[in-house]
């Protein structure tokens, strides 16, 4: 077969897969599907994000680009998009960020993000503090601390980024807990389990753990 022919042959099948992929209805968007999220707030405001899809072609679909769209949303910790050629749909796959606290308005998760939560509404303590940035260091160290330990907080207060204190609830009793500043963190919890199991200290109402090797009880 003479060259110019191989030629002309190639130029027809790129430009036949050009129109096809580029221009065709045969490769468009007929299905977008999610996962990760069943909530219809979420899915919505991912929607709202990305806007509409279908009958898009798939070829003009860039995965990463509305990954990092999506990303964007402060509750979303992960987001990941790919095509489907066979089916021609497109899956969007969402991990929302899981609050561990409400703060401002707002929620926090282990990591010492700050967002706003879509979907159904979550109970979690109440963290206050005087400024956005104090709130943040209250945040951060709420999150920093062991999961059983925090689940036994009710609300967490801060008078500055050095001065943190919480209520711990409990099923037969409730107490306040001054944690003063942010460090030493294992050592105050474990001062503070202590102090509480104590037959001595069933009926106290504060826990000091600020100085945690001279810890105070009242």
């Amino acid at each position: 077969m003479p060259r110019i022919v191989k030629i002309l042959i190639a130029a027809i099948v790129i430009s036949s897969l050009t129109y096809l992929l580029g221009w065709s209805s045969v490769f468009t968007v007929k299905r977008v599907e999610f996962s990760g999220i069943t909530n219809p707030n979420q899915i919505s405001a991912v929607q709202n994000k990305v806007g509409k899809l279908t009958s898009t072609k798939l070829a003009r679909i860039e995965p990463r680009q509305i990954a990092r769209s999506i990303s964007s949303l402060s509750w979303v910790a992960e987001a990941e998009v790919s095509r489907n050629w066979f089916s021609s749909s497109v899956t969007i796959a969402v991990k929302p960020r899981e609050p561990i606290g409400a703060f401002a308005g707002r929620y926090i998760d282990s990591s010492g993000t700050v967002f706003d939560h879509v979907g159904a509404p979550v109970q979690v303590p109440e963290l206050s503090a005087p400024s956005p940035e104090i709130g943040l260091s209250a945040a951060k160290l709420f999150a920093s601390f062991p999961q059983e330990f925090r689940q036994s907080i009710s609300s967490m207060s801060a008078r500055s980024a050095n001065d943190f204190s919480m209520i711990m609830g409990g099923q037969s009793r409730s107490l306040t807990l001054r944690f003063g500043d942010a460090q030493e963190i294992d050592l105050k919890i474990k001062v503070f389990k202590a102090l509480i199991e104590r037959p001595e200290n069933k009926n106290i109402s504060t826990v000091d753990v600020s100085a945690p090797h001279a810890p105070i009880v009242k």
